[in-house]
């Protein structure tokens, strides 16, 4: 391992993000160093581009990745893209946010967020029943059929709340 490893000192707001998503504490501080300690979207990154090939801490020093900047333009000069997810609210209705508190606890403590497999529209329907019946929010989503799938097909289940209680009905499921 390199000196600049061993005296690498991860943001302690990163690093916590990261373990609260149960990322390991050693591949979190990992990613935080090769990513130049810059931010949970850049470590996640990493951390997602290198889990099938992960060493000890510094070990991207060794590969000549260092604490370079990996900016979008270096995305691009690699042929890689840079992914996101975005949600888009239309603020002119005035929605009010139900369970706003709860929402605020979560986005203090890093936001968790999960995506895992359903075998089919019925698997969601009693997961969805489920979770209402234990005072869950939940959400069904049904597809507007503006690309290949069919419109009102079913295609997500949203889940909230205390870990704990979502793991009550999602455990066992599968990432995908």
């Amino acid at each position: 391992m390199s000196e600049e490893a061993d005296k690498f000192m991860p943001d302690k707001d990163l690093l916590a993000a990261l373990i609260q998503m149960g990322i390991n504490e050693d591949f979190a501080k990992e990613a935080l160093f090769c990513t130049g300690n810059k931010s949970v979207d850049d470590a996640i990154n990493y951390i997602v581009n290198n889990k099938d090939e992960r060493n000890e801490l510094g070990r991207c020093e060794d590969s000549g990745k260092g604490m370079q900047d990996s900016s979008d333009a270096d995305w691009e000069d690699q042929g890689l893209a840079n992914y996101k997810m975005v949600h888009v609210v239309n603020c002119s209705l005035k929605m009010k946010t139900e369970n706003q508190e709860e929402l605020n606890q979560w986005e203090e403590l890093g936001e968790k967020k999960v995506v895992l497999k359903g075998n089919d529209a019925e698997h969601l329907k009693q997961l969805y029943h489920k979770a209402i019946s234990e005072g869950l929010p939940a959400y069904l989503v049904r597809d507007a059929g503006h690309t290949q799938i069919a419109s009102g097909s079913l295609t997500v289940l949203s889940l909230f709340g205390i870990e704990e209680h979502v793991e009550n009905i999602t455990g066992k499921l599968p990432l995908l």
